[in-house]
């Protein structure tokens, strides 16, 4: 079975991060705080990996092999690639997506945490 994706831009995908704020360890709306967010609560790419089930990019540098580890996926692989492949297929049946934002961050995000964002995939 292969992991549902969804294709977003960059600008889509900062857009749906702006409402909301980080607060504790929870998501919330801006508009819901009785107070003006903190700037280390403003949900941003960085703060929004906290959320994911596994990213890949160049830009947080998580590698997937480690993910791999985490996963206790007994395979051994040749590549990042192979491993990626490997966390998208285990992912693919756990309600999760593939977000692909721009041309090269890739989350596997929750369903949940999609609709949240107003972000929908075409299940």
């Amino acid at each position: 079975m292969a992991i549902q994706t969804l294709h977003v831009t960059d600008q889509t995908f900062d857009a749906a991060l702006e409402p909301f704020a980080v607060v504790g360890d929870q998501l919330k709306r801006k508009t819901d705080l009785s107070r003006a967010p903190k700037e280390d609560e403003i949900l941003d790419r960085y703060a929004f990996t906290a959320f994911v089930e596994a990213l890949r990019s160049e830009e947080f540098g998580e590698d997937p092999i480690e993910t791999v580890l985490d996963l206790e996926l007994t395979q051994t692989f040749a590549s990042e690639d192979e491993a990626w492949e490997a966390i998208k297929r285990f992912y693919s049946e756990r309600a999760c997506t593939l977000l692909i934002v721009g041309k090269t961050e890739e989350f596997i995000v929750g369903d949940e945490l999609l609709e949240t964002l107003g972000l929908t995939s075409s299940k």
